[in-house]
This record gives C-alpha cells, sequence and structure tokens, in this order.
C-alpha cells in the first residue's frame, strides 16, 4: 500500500490537508476501467500494467473493459464514480475526439482528472493479403482507381484512425473510401483478417503481433520516422506524405475533484511501473513509446489533441447524414 509517508513525498499540498485525508491508498482493489473492447492497445496496455500495478498497491487492480460510443460509455461511468482514487479511466486520445464530435454528451478532458499520459504510439495503415496490395504506394493507386470501393475498418467513428486517414487524404489531395466503424480495434483487426474488409488503420501495438506472423500486411505507419517495433515499414512521411506526422496516446484519467495527495501518488505509482524494466521492454515490443507525462504536460497535450482535431472532426461530421 501507500501510505502517508509515500504520499507526502509526492505533494505539497498535503499540509493543508485533515490527518484522516492521508490515511492509506488505496484501501480496496482498484478499477481500471478501458475505454476499448477486448484486443485493443487499451487493453493490451492495461493487461501489461496490472500485475504490476497490484504489487504496488497492495491491492488487486481490476482491468474492465468498457467499450462502445467511442468511448464514451466508460468516460460516463468513471467521471460519475466516487473521486477517491479508486476507480480510474485507462483511454486515449478518443476521449477528446469523442467529446468534439459528441458535445452533447456532456463529457470532456476537463471531466477528470488526468494522472499521467502513459505512452503514445503510431497509428498504422494494414491491408488483408488477399488484396495483392503491398505498399502504400499500391494502396494509394487502388483507392484512386476505385473511389468510395475498398472498405477501411477504423476502431471507432471519428476517431483517431479516421483523423490520420482524413489528413493524409487531404495532404494527397483527396482518399474516398468506405469507413466501416467498429466497438474497438480487437473487433476491427479480427474482421481484417476474416476479409470482411480490405484495410484497417489502427494503433500499432494492436497488430504488431499480426504483422510479425505474416497474418496481415503492413503499409505505413503515421510517425515521421518508423517504429523500433516494426522497422521494416515505412513511414507515410518517406513515401507518399512528406512531413507527415501524426501519433495517438494514452493515459490515465481519475474522476474531477479527486483530492491532489492522491493524483501524486496514483501518478507516482504508474510512473514506476512504466520504468520496471520488463514492462518497458514488453510495451516497446509492441510499439509503444513510454512518456509518462505528468498531471500537467498531459493535460497540455490534451489541449492540443483537442486543437489539432477540431477541424478534421467538424469535416466529418458535415459529411455525415443527419438523423
Amino acid at each position: 500500500m501507500i501510505h502517508r509517508r509515500h504520499i507526502l513525498a509526492g505533494s505539497a499540498l498535503l499540509a493543508a490537508r485533515p490527518a484522516h485525508a492521508l490515511d492509506a491508498f488505496p484501501q480496496r482493489p482498484i478499477r481500471l476501467v478501458v475505454s476499448s473492447a477486448p484486443g485493443a492497445s487499451l487493453d493490451a496496455l492495461a493487461r501489461i500494467l496490472s500485475p504490476s500495478l497490484s504489487a504496488r498497491f497492495g491491492q488487486p487492480v481490476v482491468v474492465e473493459n468498457q467499450g462502445g460510443a467511442n468511448g464514451l460509455l466508460a468516460a460516463q461511468q468513471v467521471a460519475r464514480a466516487e473521486p477517491d482514487g479508486h476507480t480510474l479511466l485507462l483511454t486515449g486520445d478518443a476521449i477528446i475526439l469523442a467529446a468534439l464530435a459528441e458535445p452533447r454528451a456532456g463529457i470532456s478532458f476537463d471531466s477528470f482528472a488526468p494522472v499521467i499520459q502513459a505512452v503514445r504510439a503510431a497509428q498504422i495503415l494494414v491491408t488483408h493479403p488477399g488484396t495483392g496490395i503491398r505498399d502504400v504506394g499500391a494502396y494509394v493507386a487502388a483507392v484512386r482507381a476505385r473511389p468510395g470501393g475498398l472498405n477501411v475498418g477504423i476502431p471507432s467513428q471519428a476517431g483517431i484512425a479516421q483523423v490520420v486517414h482524413e489528413l493524409l487524404g487531404a495532404q494527397l489531395g483527396g482518399l474516398r473510401v468506405e469507413f466501416v466503424s467498429y466497438r474497438g480495434g480487437g473487433p476491427a483487426a479480427t474482421d481484417l483478417i476474416a476479409r470482411n474488409t480490405d484495410a484497417l488503420v489502427i494503433t500499432l501495438p494492436a497488430v504488431t503481433e499480426y504483422v510479425r506472423q505474416g497474418t496481415i500486411v503492413p503499409l505505413a505507419v503515421s510517425t515521421a520516422s518508423r517504429d523500433p517495433a516494426l522497422p521494416d515499414v515505412p513511414s507515410f512521411a518517406e513515401t507518399v506524405a512528406p512531413g507527415f506526422d501524426v501519433d495517438s496516446w494514452q493515459g490515465i484519467l481519475a474522476p474531477a475533484r479527486t483530492p491532489s495527495p492522491i493524483v501524486a501518488a496514483l501518478h507516482e505509482t504508474f510512473a514506476a511501473t512504466l520504468a520496471e524494466l520488463a514492462v518497458a521492454e514488453r510495451l516497446r515490443g509492441l510499439g509503444f513509446a513510454i512518456t509518462a507525462l505528468a498531471p500537467d504536460a498531459f493535460r497540455q497535450r490534451a489541449a492540443l489533441s483537442s486543437a489539432q482535431a477540431a477541424p478534421v472532426i467538424r469535416a466529418i461530421a458535415d459529411r455525415s447524414p443527419r438523423g
């Protein structure tokens, strides 16, 4: 457990709080609500972190997958939870994009207390071997030859995968495809493997092993440089879209009004877990880059993500049929 002396080390604000607020934390199991279905990169991150987190907290860290509604269902559940540090949200920039796409849902980054931006990762464009498409140049040619004829899977409507494809298309003068949205990266990858879609844009760690096995064909990553986990896969920047550089992030949020000492203790424990050699090696092997940003830096990154994505989300909404 994290006892009083550890929390004192984590926050200068503690002197102003009553002594009873500094009792041992956590006092019961921690629910880590993951805003995706099993098999997604968020789920992989949760499963890698949870054993070490449980050992450090001295309490079980229970992973709960709550996919659907672009992560809003999970976000709403955690936002309503008691702000005592025992219910946390593991999400990605999807929380920012969902808030832009569905403002009536009443959920935004400000509904939470940021704990840590844990990792960042590239998005990757992949195809099924049966398509015959083996490189990103051939993909662009295929899309242009059949505007709207290729089915491209995305883990969620108006999520980071669609944003990446839209930005790529804008730079290339337009790429019209038929997007097929899912309740998370796991189902999207499964459908590509079953050849129910032609291509897929997804967070790289969700499909790293499929690429290594040859089950799917990698075309390009969205970051400026190649990813060390898949060094043979080129970037969009070095092939069809010079200067292209978009990544995605994943992190931990607590309900708003969670006391600062608890947020500090949570951040310290998550950062220490991410720094463990075995954990770091597994994450990097999948294609995650560890960032471990502090709450203020995490909030700044979220604001930047919102500013960059807002025009794209508005364009997607303008094209969508009105109900």
